[in-house]
């Protein structure tokens, strides 16, 4: 039997992000990497929320105006993203098991919220000036990241 393949998703909406995460709870799901449901909805939340009402931090000036910039625009124009370490900060708090309803609500809760901000987003941590629409365009394609490595047990119907 071959191994189960992350899946590329690639959403341009808060919506469809809303639906695949309804569609994994619904069918349940197979993991290719380590978080489960609630644990990737946990770091979607943090990230989204940080976003919105910030981090308390922010890396180097020279950073976000070159190396970080140009890495963020290639993934915007490719709608693809790697993975790589994971700021503790942004690290789920939730221990691998059952998944927790009150946590992918909340999620969804913060999709809502993201969906309807219209900023403005101050002290980005890794960017300079970042507008809201391209913030809303990478929050849905690093959920897509995340949610890739869950696999439905149904397909969505």
């Amino acid at each position: 039997m071959a191994a189960t393949q992350k899946r590329t998703l690639d959403f341009h909406t808060g919506d469809e992000v809303i639906a695949e995460i309804q569609n994994l709870r619904r069918s349940g799901y197979t993991k290719t990497k380590t978080w489960n449901l609630t644990q990737i909805c946990e770091h979607l939340t943090a990230t989204m929320t940080g976003g919105m009402d910030g981090f308390g931090f922010r890396l180097p000036w020279i950073l976000r105006a070159t190396l970080i910039k140009w890495i963020f625009n290639r993934m915007l124009r490719t709608r693809k993203m790697s993975s790589g370490p994971t700021l503790d900060r942004l690290k789920p708090k939730s221990e691998p098991g059952p998944d927790d309803d009150a946590i992918i609500n909340d999620c969804i809760a913060t999709i809502e919220r993201a969906k309807a901000f219209a900023g403005p987003i101050e002290d980005y941590p890794f960017l300079n000036e970042l507008p809201v629409e391209d913030w809303k365009q990478f929050m849905w394609m690093h959920a897509g990241h995340h949610l890739g490595f869950l696999v439905p047990n149904e397909p969505d119907s």
